[in-house]
């Protein structure tokens, strides 16, 4: 409903062009983060206590329409009623898309039964760990203490090497290749023409991803955050 928005579009114009400098995905990443603030004061000003403003809205189009019953030759009235109507449909739609969301929770969640909250605890103390024994072989029940002794055991576990053998090239010639004109493409540098073509593939109702932005925000904003979200992808290919 943002990306709908009249304002939406010179919105990201104006906060999206901001100089940072860094690596791709830093540049990406901070402008993405920029935009938060301003695309949460376009809800607030636009779309915050929906159901009051549609109802609002419908009134303030029926007393105008009531003025224009008896000046129906009027511009400045035909103007004025054009736009309560399109600020009234802006507003349902914006409704039915917050209504939508609250429908797909409450049809695909718990549902709150009995059975659903003792499965859930039932989990939870399955998964809980009260207690593990340290580097030491003491036994330490702190949420903390627990915590560092998982870090410093995986940072042990990344850090230690092992010996092993040497690529045998022989045994990989006798098993199944890939054909030399198949080498070319496979090695070609990603294009922007690439990504861009693999982009629509990604459906627009996936979870965002952990900056909060979904793949439909990405589609609807390509003219202006494509080629930001293209040096990305190119630096990480390039990269290895």
């Amino acid at each position: 409903m943002w990306v709908e928005h009249q304002d939406y579009k010179a919105l990201l114009l104006e906060k999206w062009p901001v100089s940072i400098y860094g690596s791709p995905m830093y540049v990406l990443c901070r402008r993405l983060k920029l935009l938060k603030a301003p695309l949460k004061q376009l809800n607030k000003l636009h779309f915050a206590h929906i159901s009051d403003r549609v109802s609002r809205a419908e009134v303030d189009l029926k007393h105008h329409q009531s003025l224009l019953h008896n000046d129906k030759d009027n511009e400045h009235l035909l103007a004025r009623d054009k736009r309560l109507r399109l600020d009234l449909v802006n507003l349902k739609s914006a409704m039915f898309y917050s209504q939508k969301l609250k429908c797909n929770f409450f049809k695909d969640c718990d549902r709150g039964t009995r059975f659903f909250h003792t499965l859930m605890n039932h989990r939870h103390k399955k998964n809980f760990i009260p207690a593990i024994h340290r580097s030491d072989g003491s036994l330490t029940t702190s949420m903390t203490e627990m915590g560092d002794v998982f870090v410093s055991f995986y940072q042990q576990l990344l850090g230690t090497s092992r010996a092993t053998l040497s690529l045998d090239e022989s045994v990989v010639s006798r098993g199944p290749r890939l054909d030399a004109s198949s080498h070319v493409s496979l090695l070609a540098t990603v294009s922007n023409k690439d990504i861009k073509t693999a982009l629509p593939s990604i459906g627009d109702d996936k979870s965002p991803g952990a900056d909060g932005f979904s793949s439909f925000f990405f589609k609807k904003s390509w003219d202006v955050v494509g080629q930001d979200l293209c040096a990305v992808v190119r630096d990480f290919f390039q990269s290895g």
